[in-house]
């Protein structure tokens, strides 16, 4: 082949590429900003869902007949770490524990935070013993006094519905007196090693998928009958492959995803979107939230 033909061919490719981008690009202009990071596909049966996430691409999903999420991602704004959500009702949070030690609570309202989701206790892996919250009553009423409102959650490691209840008695016992109008969330995770997969030593690893649902179930239901708002923690790996999430639909998800604007197909009141925030009057990082609601 002669170095002309050679040339020709190389132009042509180059010509058909630009063709293509500039086809994309005015597809991309019709259609328009997304309206939600995850978009409906189609419905592949009676079970499934295909869905477009803004991350993972197009994808299969448990189809539930519950709410879906509705918040265009290009609304999601980031100034110095924080994120606010411009197309609608936004607040940002913090969770935190005993391990953030003394805090400062009148510093962190005159930050900018906008209400406190506080542990009131946790399950142990190894011997499933409940404990207190050594900071509880401190944060609570610090937060309190500074005026900022509050949730609570329970760190829990539960394996059957029944310590699952004994966890929502005594986180209810532990807010009495107190004004809780954010959630009452119940925080459940897999014992995970570093490298991220199961660790077998843990007390949770046998749970599965319906049993989970139990307990959340099983500890919200009692929240919500007390007169509070109930809430379970759950990221995306959670939500779509191991519970049932029809059978939570009364209750309010606090979503974990930890990027630049969330990505979940079905609706959320709170979102956690990094554990590396940085607050006055906390030392160290610490869990940032934004609820996407108005909670009290």
């Amino acid at each position: 082949m002669d170095a002309v033909k050679k040339r020709n061919i190389f132009l042509g490719v180059i010509l058909l590429l630009v063709v293509i981008l500039a086809v994309i690009s005015i597809v991309t202009l019709v259609k328009g900003p997304r309206q939600s990071s995850v978009e409906f596909v189609s419905k592949s049966g009676p079970a499934e869902l295909t869905v477009n996430d803004m991350y993972e691409g197009n994808m299969t999903i448990p189809y539930f007949d519950i709410p879906t999420s509705n918040y265009p991602p290009d609304k999601f704004l980031e100034n110095k770490g924080v994120i606010t959500y411009e197309g609608g009702d936004s607040f940002v949070g913090i969770n935190v524990n005993s391990q953030k030690g003394e805090i400062d609570w009148d510093q962190v309202a005159e930050s900018g935070v906008d209400y406190a989701m506080i542990r009131v206790g946790w399950r142990g892996d190894e011997g499933g013993k409940i404990a207190a919250d050594e900071k509880f009553e401190a944060n609570i009423k610090g937060a309190l006094a500074a005026g900022l409102p509050v949730g609570v959650y329970f760190y829990s490691k539960a394996v059957t519905d029944a310590e699952a209840e004994e966890e929502a008695t005594f986180v209810l016992e532990q807010i009495r007196g107190y004004s809780v109008t954010y959630p009452v969330a119940f925080y459940w995770e897999y014992g995970v090693k570093d490298d991220g997969s199961l660790d077998e030593s843990k007390r949770t690893v046998r749970c599965n998928g319906k049993q989970v649902t139990g307990f959340i179930d099983t500890f919200c239901k009692k929240v919500k009958a007390a007169g509070y708002t109930a809430s379970y923690y759950c990221d995306k790996t959670m939500g779509y492959t191991r519970l049932d999430l029809s059978e939570l639909s009364g209750y309010d998800m606090w979503y974990a995803e930890f990027r630049s604007a969330p990505s979940f197909y079905y609706d959320y009141g709170m979102w956690q979107y990094t554990k590396a925030g940085t607050v006055p009057g906390i030392e160290g990082s610490v869990p940032i939230n934004l609820s996407l609601k108005k909670y009290g």
